[in-house]
């Protein structure tokens, strides 16, 4: 039996800002109502109301509570060019996974800010700031002592995995959101929100871990410049910025003193071409990607253009031949670990905790259910 319907009042201004904002054209949104683009455009001008089933399609596909489509008039927000120096590509063609993953960042960290305040923390980041007129690899020594993390420590992780949220946890510890979204690699590998406190750094998800670890370093780079950019690496219109926060996380992650002094390294340079399980040496022991050890030899001028190139070439062939990555089924409490982090986490359960918010809050902030809600305090 057809599910019963009815025509809803709203405002069409409303209808065309969440479209627009979702990243969605009049034809792509027309298709998913099974209407035509004349009869949709009817709907943004208010010749034609639309049913309730039409705005809840509408809801699904922008990414937005029904109640927001509701609304009197379009809300005060800034585009998304305001939150970055630089966009790697016009607002326009910004991906709807990425606008989302935008819009999600500064979701959370509204919701942080308000919680952290209400329990009476402080908001301002635990960093210092630098210019482009510093020297990234000085900087870089400076930033990786405050952050107390030894080589000893880095060489005994177990794992990408270990190493990312080790560093994760390091970068939080300094009042400092990082949290995990999937959009897609050909968008951005991260990006970094410093418009609004706390600070916010966002990891691709869909990346490789080695990969992410950099992304991270490279993204804090950016907080301790005070500039945001969203970062695509191997890009044309690459900056003297970018490349500051590459040298930067280069350096962090792997040190040119532990480097030089390296038994693998040492055998890299001296037998020619390069081998690759030293490589893969060099890089499980530094938790880098083999690219990251490349490019670090290739700045330090301990390998040439030419073999840097011909190296690069070939674990891009190979990481393409190995295809899509295997989906891993993980349970809702360590998936929203995972992705929120945490600090976010800790301080939704503490302000839960405090009565400054109340459980179905808590809930609705951390997007999981009660039992899993329960997990996700004892995983913490």
């Amino acid at each position: 039996m057809p599910r019963k319907t009815f025509e809803v009042d709203v405002n069409p201004e409303v209808i065309k800002w969440a479209r627009e904002t979702a990243g969605w054209s009049v034809e792509e949104i027309a298709k998913k109502l099974k209407t035509s683009v004349k009869n949709y455009e009817n709907l943004e001008a208010g010749i034609k109301k639309p049913t309730f089933r039409q705005l809840e399609i509408l809801a699904k596909y922008f990414k937005r509570p029904l109640s927001a489509l509701l609304l009197p008039k379009p809300p005060d927000e800034l585009p998304i060019s305001s939150y970055f120096r630089i966009l790697p590509t016009s607002e326009s063609e910004i991906s709807k996974e990425l606008r989302l993953a935008i819009r999600k960042a500064k979701y959370y960290q509204s919701i942080s800010r308000e919680l952290m305040e209400g329990l009476g923390i402080s908001i301002e980041p635990e960093i210092k700031k630098f210019t482009l007129e510093n020297n990234p690899r000085e900087v870089a020594k400076r930033e990786r002592e405050n952050l107390g993390i030894s080589l000893h420590e880095q060489f005994n992780w177990k794992s990408g995995y270990e190493a990312f949220n080790n560093w994760r946890n390091a970068i939080e510890s300094k009042n400092i959101l990082v949290f995990q979204f999937k959009f897609p690699l050909t968008d951005a590998r991260g990006f970094s929100l410093i418009n609004e406190k706390p600070y916010v750094i966002v990891i691709n998800s869909e990346d490789n871990i080695y990969a992410r670890i950099f992304t991270l370093l490279h993204e804090y780079a950016h907080l301790i410049l005070g500039i945001s950019e969203i970062y695509v690496e191997g890009k044309i219109y690459e900056s003297e910025i970018e490349r500051w926060c590459n040298v930067f996380a280069s350096e962090f992650l792997i040190p040119e003193e532990a480097l030089i002094k390296d038994d693998d390294f040492l055998n890299l340079i001296k037998y020619k071409p390069l081998s690759d399980e030293l490589l893969e040496n060099l890089s499980k022991k530094f938790k880098v990607s083999k690219k990251a050890i490349l490019t670090r030899l290739r700045t330090l001028n301990y390998i040439n253009s030419y073999e840097y190139e011909e190296k690069v070439e070939l674990l891009e062939k190979e990481m393409k031949s190995r295809g899509k990555k295997k989906r891993v089924i993980v349970k809702p409490y360590k998936r929203c670990f995972n992705e929120k982090g945490r600090t976010f986490i800790s301080t939704v359960l503490e302000s839960k905790e405090s009565g400054i918010i109340t459980t179905q809050d808590a809930i609705e902030y951390l997007s999981i259910k009660l039992d899993h809600l329960r997990e996700l305090e004892k995983l913490l």
